[in-house]
């Protein structure tokens, strides 16, 4: 009768033991998530720190600046998909040097507002580099926040964009 006892009492402890864990587990969820993701902006030479900023749950952010050529608006949006940077969306105003002319297969064109609007692009990019100019005045775009390039980094800086999961102190510089 003893064993039959310790059995069950060792079984319920088994369980017990068993149950507890699994709550903690599922309550601890957060311990599992992906970790937060940080868009940097740096110096592409130097890695100098100019901007940093935590990305929505998407991923997505945005960039729009006045084309060189046909003068008009344009926004690249970029995402981060499994740790690499992939351009998945452009709009711009009107045709003109460095701007798509023809969609690629899957991809689509709309109209909206004035704008042409390519989506379902997949392009990786290995590396993501703008420059900061003296005339046009590039924004980075999260959500609902726009930030302008040329007051976080110097004019004629090359600037790569990386995604990271912890920020890293911005070193600020003098004009």
């Amino acid at each position: 009768m003893k064993t039959k006892v310790d059995k069950l009492s060792a079984a319920t402890t088994v369980f017990v033991v068993a149950v507890i864990l699994a709550m903690t587990i599922l309550s601890c969820k957060q311990l599992f998530a992906d970790p937060v993701q940080y868009l940097i902006m740096a110096n592409a030479d130097t890695q100098e720190l100019y901007f940093s900023h935590q990305l929505e749950d998407d991923g997505v952010f945005s960039v729009s600046y006045i084309h060189s050529v046909n003068k008009t608006n344009v926004e690249e949006y970029y995402r981060l998909e499994n740790g690499d940077l992939y351009l998945f969306k452009t709009r711009y105003r009107s045709f003109g040097a460095g701007v798509a002319t023809e969609v690629a297969p899957g991809q689509t064109l709309r109209y909206e507002d004035g704008y042409m609007i390519i989506e379902n692009i997949h392009y990786q990019l290995p590396k993501l580099v703008y420059k900061v100019g003296t005339i046009s005045d590039p924004l980075i775009h999260i959500g609902s926040q726009s930030w302008h390039m040329k007051e976080l980094a110097p004019s004629l800086t090359s600037v790569q964009f990386t995604i990271q999961s912890k920020p890293k102190p911005i070193i600020s510089f003098s004009t």
